[in-house]
Order: C-alpha cells, then sequence, then structure tokens
C-alpha cells in the first residue's frame, strides 16, 4: 500500500534526483560511486522524511533538506573508504588550506560538435575536482543547486560570511586552474552558467533515478 512518504519521495526523485546526483558526482568524481549515493540518499530520504517534515512544519524545504543528506552520505562514504585506504580519488576533504574556484566556462562555443562538448565537460570536471571539498561543496550547492548564500549557510551549518568568503576565493581559484589547463582566462564568472559537466551526461544516458529496490 502506497504511503504519504512513498509518493513524497517518488515526487522528490522526480524534481530532484539528476540535481542531487550531479552534486554528488561533483564531489566524488566517480560515476558508479554517484549512481549509489544517489540511491542510498532516497533511501535515507524515505526513512526520515515524515520525522522531518513533524519537526519543521510548514516551514520543511524539501530541496535544502534532501540535499543535506546527499552531502553527509557522500561524506561518510569517504570516511569508510578512507578507514579502508580506497579513498574516492577525486575528494580531498583535508586539502583546506589551498586555493579556490569559480563558476563554470560561459559558453560551450561549438554546441553542435560533441567532442567540443566533452572536451569542455571534461576539463571543467579536472577543475572543479582540483579544488578541495572546503570550496567545492559550496561552489557546487552555488551553481548546480542554485542555492544562495544564505541558503548553504544553513544547509552546510556555516555562518553566512564564511561561505560568502569560500565563495569569493573558490570562484578564484577556478578561474586560475581553468586558465591554466585551457590557456583561456574567464571573464564575467559571477554571470556563467554550468554545463551538464559530467561527460557521461545523464541526459544523454537516459539515467533516471529509480525509488531504491524494496525501499517502498
Amino acid at each position: 500500500m502506497e504511503t504519504d512518504a512513498t509518493r513524497m519521495v517518488e515526487q522528490l526523485i522526480q524534481d530532484y534526483g539528476k540535481l542531487v546526483f550531479h552534486i554528488i558526482f561533483g564531489l566524488t568524481g566517480n560515476w558508479e560511486d554517484s549512481q549509489d549515493l544517489t540511491q542510498e540518499t532516497f533511501l535515507q530520504a524515505f526513512r526520515k522524511i515524515d520525522a522531518a517534515r513533524a519537526a519543521s512544519g510548514p516551514h520543511f524545504q524539501a530541496k535544502a533538506w534532501l540535499l543535506q543528506i546527499a552531502v553527509n552520505e557522500t561524506r561518510m562514504a569517504w570516511r569508510r573508504r578512507t578507514l579502508r585506504s580506497q579513498p574516492f580519488s577525486t575528494l580531498h576533504p583535508t586539502d583546506a588550506e589551498t586555493e579556490d574556484s569559480s563558476e563554470m566556462p560561459e559558453d560551450l562555443r561549438s554546441e553542435n560538435d560533441p567532442g567540443v562538448l566533452i572536451a569542455e565537460r571534461d576539463l571543467v570536471q579536472r577543475c572543479l575536482s582540483s579544488l578541495p571539498e572546503l570550496y567545492r561543496l559550496p561552489l557546487l550547492l552555488s551553481i548546480v543547486a542554485g542555492f544562495s548564500s544564505q541558503e548553504i549557510a544553513r544547509t552546510l551549518d556555516l555562518k553566512e560570511a564564511t561561505v560568502r568568503q569560500r565563495l569569493a576565493r573558490a570562484r578564484k581559484a577556478f578561474q586560475v586552474r581553468y586558465a591554466r589547463e585551457s590557456g583561456e582566462q574567464l571573464s564575467g564568472l559571477e554571470h556563467t552558467a554550468l554545463p551538464a559537466y559530467p561527460s557521461r551526461s545523464a541526459d544523454h544516458l537516459g539515467h533516471e533515478v529509480a525509488a531504491p529496490a524494496g525501499a517502498f
């Protein structure tokens, strides 16, 4: 029998499935791990949504709540991998004191050329993955999720001033890395849009986030 929790999580999957996947992929850089963690995120959402809605009442913000679960699941997975000496290849939460990052290249120029598109996405992912999690995570939430500094602060339990500082440093660091990799200097970064940066784009692969088997 379908429950309210089942219907709500199915709606969350429909509304935010790809967003959750892209946030996790931006942190792990690993397609298969990101699929598994996306599934786990929605499984946890199913288990916790009734209590979360009861606690928040009319102020419940599903998107922010869901992305907080996604971030926590990714961090816990990284810790488990670290304990087994098999960390994600691109997730470096201890690199706290390095440079910073920014938003993505302003346009993909040859949108009709798949080779150019994939190369650009791979370059963006490479530059993004080189940032420490300290800066990469707020940047992902800003660019991919479209969160404001205030929303990011709530999601990560940080002061808004701290978020703004990290975002500024992240934009600068990304610009440095992108210029070094491509030989081009980005401009107008605060207005640029993020392409669907995984080269194996969810849209092109027909990727769908399904409800965890047996959960509902």
